[in-house]
């Protein structure tokens, strides 16, 4: 059924075919949802620039503002929905403004293109995230400090090719993922420094001309370090910083992988190291003896997928040439979902670590004499033994 939709902000004749409509917003509108105070809070801060240049009257900008709050406590409330007639949230946020106040509503966009509004929506999404993270990750160090130092002295089998090889400690293996932890923090200040300037103003990528923009004063007022100057390059950031964004967490999501990985080994039942309470578990439908650790499991897949992600983001920008291009809107569900995965797979990490119980007694029967045959091979070298010779020598114990 061919119907059309009516009423579009750029529509000047003929009505959008449905079909088009439903290819090419998507799910754009449902993610706005989501992003929309970081599209009030830009917005607010362009309407009193305005306002600072001469476009707006002191009247005016009280009824903008006014209007951006009442959108912004109704979508608190969950009263403010976009449609998906109006294809995003910067729309839904200009239509609401222009008839509740007329006029007034209409000069909200003056200076200012979809692409920087979504820009700079995504931009204070994205430092606000990345703050959030951070303090994830503080948290998952402090955690893993925690719980290594209550089990510091449990000695633990090492293993190299999946294979008992030397002794180490549960504090050990637990300090290795906090320290790697603590030495990938370091990238996440770069990141700061990359997504702490403001696009806002930028236009579709080539400026605004006739008409003098104070970016500074909005970027001021947005708290932004810097203003991004140079408009092509805004316009070029677009999905380039999400992906910078998810390859930043990337090595971080695989550590906690690895550490998710250890676990199903540590736990089932031919090792029987470590356990998690049972509210943490699940249980067989068919299987009454089973208890399954689905959590490590999913972890360990969502670290795939979040990767996916990345690359997949990676994929999209990596072809285009400079300035807007619609595949680009492709990439904010990505982000968001891998912000999402970032976010859950840390929380359900550290929930892990802080449940996390050593069975002590299996781990020391664990220990068996084969771990200490390294140590061995070194008494014999520290009475003047050559390291070679000890080494043949103790070998004849083991074959």
């Amino acid at each position: 059924m061919n119907k059309k939709i009516k009423n579009k902000l750029w529509q000047t004749k003929e009505s959008l075919d449905l079909r088009v409509e439903n290819f090419t917003v998507g799910d754009d509108y449902l993610l706005d949802q989501k992003l929309l105070p970081y599209d009030i809070e830009a917005s607010l801060a362009h309407a009193k620039m305005l306002k600072k240049i001469g476009v707006l009257t002191s009247s005016e900008l009280i009824k903008l503002k006014k209007g951006l709050n009442e959108i912004l406590n109704l979508w608190h409330k969950g009263k403010f929905i976009i449609t998906q007639g109006q294809e995003d949230g910067h729309t839904a946020i200009e239509i609401y403004l222009t008839e509740k106040f007329g006029g007034v509503g209409k000069k909200i966009h003056t200076g200012r293109s979809r692409n920087d509004q979504s820009l700079t929506m995504m931009r204070l999404y994205m430092k606000a995230e990345l703050t959030k993270l951070e303090k994830l990750i503080d948290s998952l160090i402090a955690t893993l400090n925690k719980k290594s130092k209550q089990y510091k002295n449990i000695p633990m089998p090492g293993y190299t090719h999946t294979r008992k090889a030397m002794p180490t400690t549960v504090n050990a293996w637990l300090d290795s993922f906090a320290q790697a932890l603590i030495d990938l923090k370091p990238f996440l200040v770069n990141l700061h420094i990359l997504l702490d300037q403001s696009p806002l103003g930028s236009g579709a990528g080539f400026g605004i001309s006739g008409l003098n923009l104070d970016r500074k004063f909005t970027t001021k007022l947005l708290k932004f370090k810097k203003t991004q100057t140079n408009p092509l390059y805004c316009g070029l950031s677009r999905g380039f910083f999400e992906g910078i964004f998810l390859n930043t967490f990337s090595p971080i999501m695989i550590l906690i992988g690895r550490f998710a990985n250890d676990l199903i080994l540590f736990t089932a039942g031919e090792f029987d190291f470590f356990t998690l309470p049972d509210n943490m578990t699940t249980g067989s439908s068919i299987m009454p003896q089973k208890r399954n650790y689905d959590l490590l499991e999913l972890t360990r897949a969502k670290i795939n997928v979040f990767l996916s992600c990345q690359n997949q983001i990676d994929n999209i920008v990596k072809n285009l040439i400079s300035g807007y291009h619609r595949d680009l809107q492709l990439t904010k569900k990505i982000f968001l979902d891998g912000v999402d995965l970032i976010k859950s797979n840390m929380e359900i990490t550290q929930m892990v670590v802080q449940n996390l119980s050593v069975k002590e007694k299996n781990l020391r029967s664990a220990m068996t004499d084969d771990l200490y045959a390294t140590e061995k091979i070194y008494k014999l070298v520290n009475k003047g033994m050559p390291f070679r010779q000890a080494y043949m020598k103790i070998k004849e114990e083991y074959n």
